[in-house]
């Protein structure tokens, strides 16, 4: 999870803590019907995206939706009165950490609260975390005087205290890193690729410039949930601190971050991080995932 200093907190919109509590009422009941079914079937934290977009339009009050159920329409835009101009559009993502888990013995795979292997019985499993967000690179370079922002939600659930997670950034598309990581993907893939596979809290995430715009917890162990915010502000500009656990021990040495007393915390200052020369790393871009086959 991403720490960031608290401010002065804002009052979220009611329709966005509505809309937070009927999803955590509803998640909690998909949750339990998962671990009931026992028939390999994932019901839990499903259709993302459009949860996204809806919670978009309650942080932007001023945005409207794409009217589309898919194809190339903006996700978010934001609309002259008078002349109907686009004045500028946002990209929503969301981002879902709970995803299958593999059985140790078999390996089987089994939706997330699934207490049981259905292959062997088995009830132990390694969790899955490597969920991305997926950015076209064609659609950016294309739009980008248009689409300006990303939002990416971020969402992880603490299964011990039954409590879901919930993290908003904007990324600001003429941020020169986030862009130039864009354009190498775009220049590297190849004829199946075009999409950047943006993992949350990675190196490239990181340096990309995250601004944390809300910070949520939702309490569902009890009937009604209860929602606690750690950060909300939807204006806000302060790119967050970069771990320093991102970077390789030759990087923390390169850049003199090991044994300098201004850097001796946990995490850097974004400024300090992208003014020491940092580059993107060097990586092995258009590969083919394979032949996938279903099962």
């Amino acid at each position: 999870m991403t720490h960031i200093e608290e401010s002065t907190i804002q009052i979220i919109p009611h329709q966005l803590s509505d809309e937070l509590i009927h999803w955590g009422i509803n998640e909690k009941r998909n949750i339990n019907k998962e671990k009931m079914l026992q028939k390999n079937l994932p019901l839990a934290f499903l259709n993302g995206g459009d949860f996204g977009e809806e919670l978009t339009l309650y942080m932007f009050p001023e945005t409207i939706g794409s009217a589309s159920k898919g194809g190339m329409a903006y996700d978010n835009k934001t609309v002259d009165i008078e002349t109907k101009e686009i004045l500028s559009a946002k990209e929503v993502k969301f981002v879902c950490l709970e995803g299958t888990k593999e059985c140790k013995k078999c390996k089987y795979k089994a939706p997330r609260f699934q207490p049981m292997c259905i292959e062997c019985g088995n009830n132990e499993f390694n969790l899955k975390s490597d969920s991305r967000a997926g950015i076209s690179t064609v659609a950016h370079l294309k739009y980008k005087d248009i689409l300006q922002e990303y939002i990416i939600f971020v969402m992880k659930y603490d299964e011990e205290n039954e409590i879901i997670n919930l993290e908003a950034f904007k990324f600001i598309s003429s941020n020169e890193y986030f862009d130039k990581y864009i354009q190498n993907q775009h220049n590297g893939g190849n004829s199946q690729g075009g999409t950047c596979n943006f993992i949350p809290y990675s190196y490239d995430w990181h340096l990309s410039g995250p601004i944390m715009i809300l910070n949520i917890s939702i309490n569902i162990s009890q009937e009604t949930p209860m929602l606690t915010t750690h950060f909300y502000d939807m204006n806000a500009t302060a790119i967050v601190k970069v771990p320093k656990k991102i970077f390789t021990k030759t990087e923390l040495e390169k850049y003199n971050w090991v044994n300098n007393t201004d850097v001796d915390a946990k995490e850097l200052d974004y400024e300090i991080v992208m003014n020491s020369g940092i580059t993107i790393r060097d990586k092995k871009l258009g590969k083919t995932r394979g032949i996938v086959s279903r099962k």
